[in-house]
């Protein structure tokens, strides 16, 4: 008995910074619906409507190179990686493709 607890403990121990190492961060997919000079507006694929801020140290890359905020598009698809705090949520990267996803995909 104590040996499985030793090992769950273990387990826990060994794995539980992957989950930290993302604290404060998070990914959002879905569409651009509304581009502002300062923000993003996206419908998740959870049909959230989110509005992600834009600063100048934001990148951003179709699916296999740097590209430029001209070229972001409503309509396109969009995974930003964003940070969160007490003012909402501002992205660092945002990758994006006007490629229609797959039927079934998500």
């Amino acid at each position: 008995m104590m040996r499985r607890l030793f090992g769950i403990l273990f387990f826990l121990v060994l794995f539980s910074p992957v989950s930290w190492a993302h604290e404060g961060s998070a990914h959002i997919m879905g569409t651009v619906t509304e581009i502002a000079a300062d923000h993003v507006v996206v419908q998740t694929t959870d049909a959230k409507t989110v509005t992600i801020k834009t600063t100048a140290k934001t990148s951003y890359r179709t699916t296999k190179e740097a590209s430029s905020r001209d070229a972001l598009k409503v309509g396109h698809r969009v995974v930003a990686e964003v940070t969160k705090d007490a003012t909402g949520m501002t992205a660092s990267e945002l990758r994006f493709s006007s490629v229609p996803p797959k039927p079934g995909a998500h």
